[in-house]
């Protein structure tokens, strides 16, 4: 009887883990776009990667179990722009980070959709979500969420608080702003003529915060979306820590990517971040060609092309 219950229970075991698979298909030009649903390590190929961002990116879940665990930890995609390195690798914090004490993201999914990153930037770097962040790499803490900028590098708290003299950018829980709707009157109320930062406040998304974190940010999502398409148009903010410089191996970097911006191309300046990384650690990290949404009825998709790649 003890076989029979072991060889059950091994079958079982097979049969769980062969509902685990991913599925692709080749463009004309070649490039790899899929989906997938199951998590990959940093050894994961360029058209896995492409795989996982796009599934991640039409997970559209409230949070990752339960409320002290916010929705980017596990669903949607984490990016920065970054611009040519200047001085330092692009990887590393720059002189702001540095200052502020907080680094820079946007936060894209199928159900929060923005059509440019910040600034110029025509290319950047994708964190892996926390709960899939391989093992030896480092997980970076994310401490907020402005669902538009909120000229954040201007702000206290690790960018997180106020502009200096402006009262209604504070957090919004010093506000008692704690729900989407509230955000998006507080906005229209001071951005009646236009987008400013002063009608701007954060959402509290950090770990110490606890059952607030996971709703917080779904409530700063709920927000954004209500004051559509101004958040399409302009660029979200998550705040992350900033970390020390001199950490490529253990930065949880999943991908480097591009896309086509105002006719111009980031691939030859992304093959040079990969590349450099290369040089650095020994490891390719797979670029992603990322084709932004023109329109709100559109999809952000991440493919992976062969002829892209710098380096093997």
């Amino acid at each position: 009887m003890k076989c029979v219950l072991w060889m059950l229970i091994i079958g079982l075991l097979a049969g769980c883990s062969s509902q685990h698979h991913s599925d692709t298909s080749l463009l004309s030009d070649g490039a790899v776009v899929a989906s997938a649903t199951e998590s990959i390590d940093a050894s994961s190929t360029g058209p896995q990667v492409a795989a996982e961002l796009t599934r991640r990116y039409r997970d559209t879940r409230i949070n990752c179990g339960k409320e002290s665990m916010p929705a980017f930890l596990c669903s949607g995609i984490l990016l920065r722009g970054t611009a040519l390195a200047a001085g330092f690798d692009v990887w590393d914090p720059s002189p702001t980070a540095i200052r502020t004490g907080g680094t820079s993201f946007s936060y894209v999914r199928s159900d929060y959709k923005m059509k440019r990153l910040a600034f110029t930037y025509n290319k950047g770097l994708i964190f892996f979500p926390i709960l899939s962040t391989p093992a030896g790499k480092a997980n970076i803490e994310v401490l907020c969420f402005f669902p538009v900028d909120g000229t954040s590098d201007s702000r206290t708290n690790n960018g997180c608080g106020e502009v200096p003299g402006y009262p209604s950018s504070i957090a919004c829980n010093s506000q008692n702003i704690r729900t989407g709707e509230q955000w998006a009157a507080n906005y229209r109320k001071y951005a009646s003529t236009g987008h400013h930062f002063r009608a701007v406040c954060s959402f509290d998304v950090r770990d110490a915060v606890n059952n607030l974190s996971g709703p917080n940010f779904y409530q700063g999502m709920i927000g954004g979306r209500a004051i559509s398409p101004i958040t399409f148009n302009i660029p979200n903010d998550v705040k992350l820590k900033t970390w020390q410089a001199g950490l490529a191996k253990t930065l949880p970097i999943e991908a480097f990517f591009y896309y086509v911006r105002d006719g111009k191309s980031g691939l030859a300046d992304v093959q040079v971040d990969q590349r450099r990384f290369k040089v650095l650690t020994g490891v390719a990290i797979p670029i992603i060609k990322v084709t932004m949404p023109r329109t709100l009825e559109e999809s952000t998709t991440f493919a992976y092309l062969e002829a892209d790649q710098a380096v093997n």
